[in-house]
């Protein structure tokens, strides 16, 4: 911030010297007072005078200082406003500013030309004239409750990648900034990918199936001698995993590229938890794992809306997981909790817990944290769990701390 200098107040000695002069002259007459008093007058009177000058000097230089700097400031703000301009339109992602009252206050080239012709962009338009897809209304929505979300647009011939990042406005209300990638590209070669692995995990799985049942004859035919029986064992020990991990692959191939349809129906809680529990205390006894369930009161006869399958399978997944990793002897708790809409199913284990670096990745195809690689597992049970609670509409997030074990959650809702 500029500030004016202060100017100095006129010197006492002049203005006494000035008014002594008017005294001499009028009290002592003429000519001694015009001969004594004329002098003092004169000479305190131009010190003033001369003091007045220096005053104005020093106000006019402030003030054309205070010009140039306005004038530099304002030159400034152009350039910036010039780099500004110059960012937003050579930009190749896509940027749309949102007001506290969701008109738009900003956009780009970039977010004109990858929304197409459907969208009417004006400043000061409505917000609705740019999106009308329920599914991004509901996310822009939720940022501007406040929270960051990111998903995906297809509008032809492109798919895009939106994100909402909410922030406070200057009028103390929320605006949202969003940002659009085109990754139409990126949506070809995943589609590719997911054929390439649904059509070879098809196809490997004859001749696995092949080696199966050639090593199992040659065991119960006895047609190898007793020290070739362990290598036969190794055999089947491989073909089993190789199995598995086909079994897995084909089942994630399904979800991602939505060949999986789920069948939605009426599922009471209270029968479909026993018969869970009864499934996975058979791989639970033999490591003398107690597995628990623990269920708000009310909730055994609650019914929601679920693929009963599906369901199934994602808390077998969790289960079986909890299990593997728990020490033996130690206690698994499934816990079931409603917040309405949603109903929570809690896992919660024993094991060596997850660090905060891989818990981000934990979800990732084929991703394993270190201290779960002792273990046997084709690292794809979580991402199966992930896709099938998506494709649930609900969520599925993890707490954990390494060496005091780690707690899923998945939550769904009430009415599918």
């Amino acid at each position: 911030m500029t500030r004016t200098p202060q100017l100095p107040a006129p010197p006492i000695a002049a203005i006494a010297l000035a008014c002594l002069g008017v005294w001499m002259m009028a009290s002592l007459g003429q000519p001694l007072g015009l001969i004594l008093g004329g002098p003092c007058f004169l000479t305190g009177a131009g010190l003033l005078l001369r003091q007045g000058l220096l005053h104005f000097g020093s106000e006019a230089r402030v003030k054309s200082d205070l010009e140039l700097e306005n004038l530099s400031l304002k030159d400034l703000g152009r350039k910036e406003d010039h780099l500004r301009q110059g960012i937003l339109v050579n930009l190749r992602e896509g940027v749309v500013l949102l007001d506290s009252r969701k008109e738009v206050r900003l956009y780009n080239p970039a977010a004109q030309l990858l929304l197409s012709n459907s969208s009417r962009f004006t400043m000061g338009g409505s917000l609705h004239g740019i999106f009308r897809e329920p599914e991004t209304l509901r996310h822009i929505e939720l940022a501007y409750s406040g929270q960051e979300t990111e998903w995906t647009l297809a509008r032809d011939p492109r798919a895009l990648r939106l994100r909402a990042i909410p922030f406070e406005s200057v009028d103390g209300g929320t605006s949202v900034l969003l940002t659009l990638d085109d990754i139409t590209r990126q949506e070809a070669l995943e589609t590719t990918r997911q054929k390439f692995i649904s059509n070879a995990s098809h196809e490997l799985k004859t001749p696995v199936t092949s080696i199966r049942i050639a090593a199992e004859n040659l065991m119960d035919g006895g047609f190898v001698a007793p020290e070739g029986e362990n290598n036969l064992k190794a055999i089947l020990r491989s073909v089993d995993r190789m199995t598995m991990l086909l079994n897995d692959i084909s089942e994630l191939s399904r979800i991602e590229t939505g060949a999986l349809r789920l069948e939605f129906l009426p599922l009471q809680i209270g029968v479909f938890l026993p018969q869970l529990l009864e499934e996975m205390r058979h791989q639970a006894e033999p490591r003398r794992i107690s597995l628990k369930a623990e269920l708000e009161p009310g909730l055994e006869q609650l019914v929601m809306k679920a693929d009963p399958l599906r369901l199934h399978q994602l808390l077998e997944n969790l289960l079986s997981n909890a299990i593997k990793f728990s020490p033996e002897g130690s206690e698994v708790v499934l816990r079931i909790q409603s917040r309405a809409p949603w109903l929570l199913w809690i896992v919660q284990d024993s094991g060596p817990g997850i660090a905060d670096n891989d818990a981000k990745r934990i979800f990732e195809r084929f991703y394993r944290a270190p201290s779960t690689r002792g273990v046997p597992g084709t690292g794809l049970g979580l991402a199966i769990v992930k896709h099938l609670v998506l494709l649930m509409g609900g969520e599925v997030s993890l707490q954990s701390e390494l060496g005091k074990g780690s707690t899923f959650t998945v939550k769904l809702p009430i009415q599918g």
